[in-house]
């Protein structure tokens, strides 16, 4: 039971130093770059300036909306899914592909193999399963350079498999893996985690070319 607490604690704590690293590189950054621009549009006003200055202006509503849209997007990844109470797991991954598809990510082949006699999982559980998708697809929009997404549930000699794969660059998971949570190495963490706490596995293949990246979630029936 400690040993589950401490990994319950050094998930939040991970949790916490990713969104300051995302609301470091992502909102902080926009906003300083308004308090700049708001600079320059006062000195320009001061000069009259003005052909210039509505340049500036449109140039700072666009950087008004981005910081809105960066700070919306990271209050939605907080919050659990909103579906209706009696949704199934089916309703929660389609959910979270139309979420992707909203901020922009590759289009999502998805497929559901699943019995429909399988034991139906918790709402608990189905968070936990939506986050690790969640967090696979949310890589494929910022990193990975992909085209495509296939989303997979089938079943195989009595196991449960989740494959999620994309064709993009890929990157070196070894290397990831070593990186502190506060610089960017949380995401595969708190995947790993999330799938043993589901009494699953996760397996995470890629290359450093465009081969794309593979993610198998497993469990035993």
């Amino acid at each position: 039971m400690t040993d589950e607490f401490d990994q319950l604690l050094a998930t939040l704590e991970t949790e916490r130093r990713y969104f300051a690293k995302e609301l470091h590189d992502g909102v902080a950054q926009t906003t300083l770059q308004l308090g700049l621009q708001a600079g320059i549009c006062q000195r320009l006003l001061e000069t009259g300036e003005l052909d210039v200055l509505a340049d500036e202006l449109a140039q700072l509503e666009e950087r008004i909306k981005r910081a809105s849209r960066q700070v919306r997007e990271m209050i939605g990844d907080m919050r659990p899914p909103i579906v209706e109470s009696e949704a199934t797991l089916d309703d929660f991954i389609r959910y979270a592909i139309d979420i992707h598809a909203q901020r922009g990510g590759p289009p999502v082949t998805y497929e559901f193999g699943w019995p429909d006699d399988m034991p139906d999982f918790s709402h608990t559980k189905i968070v936990t399963l939506v986050r690790i998708i969640q967090e696979a697809l949310f890589n494929t929009r910022k990193h990975a350079q992909a085209q495509n997404v296939n989303l997979t549930f089938s079943v195989e000699d009595g196991a449960l498999y989740i494959v999620i794969a994309d064709d993009g660059q890929g990157f070196d998971v070894s290397e990831l893996e070593t990186v502190p949570g506060d610089e960017g190495g949380a995401g595969i963490t708190n995947m790993r985690i999330r799938a043993r706490a589901l009494g699953g596995s996760l397996a995470i293949s890629s290359g450093s070319t465009r081969s794309g990246t593979e993610i198998i979630l497993t469990w035993a029936q």
